[in-house]
């Protein structure tokens, strides 16, 4: 997904078939968009709703959690770019099970 800007990286629980990594992220247009297969078919899933609530709660920001590892100078490179920020997110962000 070009110039899409990831938010969040999903681990499906053990045992759930297939592949189980999957990644939110918000789109030009403001909308958010996830690589589950659920979101394929519906334009909506789990996922997407645990981001949207959060932004919500959060007053329209994400609340991003970073490891303690990611410096200043770590998060001004990320800045770089969509690639650049979702590397940022790869490397730094709390994956989350859902």
């Amino acid at each position: 997904m070009e110039d899409a800007m990831l938010f969040q990286i999903f681990l499906s629980p053990a045992g759930t078939p297939g592949p189980g990594i999957f990644e939110v992220s918000l789109l030009k247009n403001k909308n958010f968009v996830c690589t589950c297969p659920g979101f394929a078919g519906r334009k909506v899933c789990k996922h997407t709703k645990l981001v949207e609530a959060r932004v919500q709660q959060n007053k329209g920001t994400y609340p991003l959690e970073l490891s303690e590892r990611c410096n200043k100078e770590d998060m001004e490179r990320a800045m770089d770019s969509p690639e650049s920020f979702r590397q940022h997110i790869i490397k730094y962000g709390k994956i989350e099970v859902c």
